[in-house]
């Protein structure tokens, strides 16, 4: 133990110096940040972000609750159910028919098709090649409805992207 303490102590100058180094090197890029942020940044924020600082240095020892503007607020995402929810209520789709699904509908369907593809893929790919039979043929039977899918979303993509969008390809080609 009193070794392995020595060659700390030995190689300290060396790993002080190099710390040293990179820590002037991140303030250079530090500083630049900044710059570009406080530029950036609306005078009237700067201004108030300044006086909520001082109120919480000076407060901090009487109010440690006043330390809480130093903490992130970042609104999370919204998650894609949201989103395809208020695109359907932007676009009144509930009262749309069917074969005339939104847009907002018709590319969720999209992605939804490429999750199945994806889970299909990693559950081939877990079970190997050294599958039971009723593996492969729950693998087949998934193939089998991902096809159909995938064959109406390519038979619905006509009344989204119009009807000139390939005319080169017949829609039952376009798998």
């Amino acid at each position: 133990m009193n070794d392995s303490n020595f060659c700390k102590m030995i190689h300290m100058k060396r790993t002080l110096s190099r710390k040293f180094k990179q820590v002037k090197n991140g303030i250079a890029k530090s500083e630049k940040a900044f710059g570009r942020l406080n530029e950036a940044a609306p005078t009237n924020s700067k201004t108030e972000w300044l006086a909520s600082e001082r109120i919480a240095q000076s407060s901090r020892i009487n109010n440690p609750a006043a330390m809480d503007v130093y903490e992130i607020n970042i609104k999370q995402a919204p998650s894609k159910k949201e989103i395809e929810l208020r695109l359907l209520e932007e676009g009144n789709a509930q009262n749309a028919a069917p074969a005339h699904r939104s847009v907002a509908t018709w590319i969720s369907m999209g992605l939804a098709i490429e999750e199945a593809q994806i889970a299909l893929l990693i559950e081939v790919q877990r079970i190997g090649r050294s599958s039971t039979e009723t593996q492969r043929l729950e693998i087949t039977r998934q193939c089998n409805r991902l096809h159909g899918q995938i064959d109406g979303f390519t038979r619905s993509a006509l009344t989204h992207l119009g009807e000139g969008f390939d005319a080169d390809d017949d829609p039952d080609d376009l798998n």
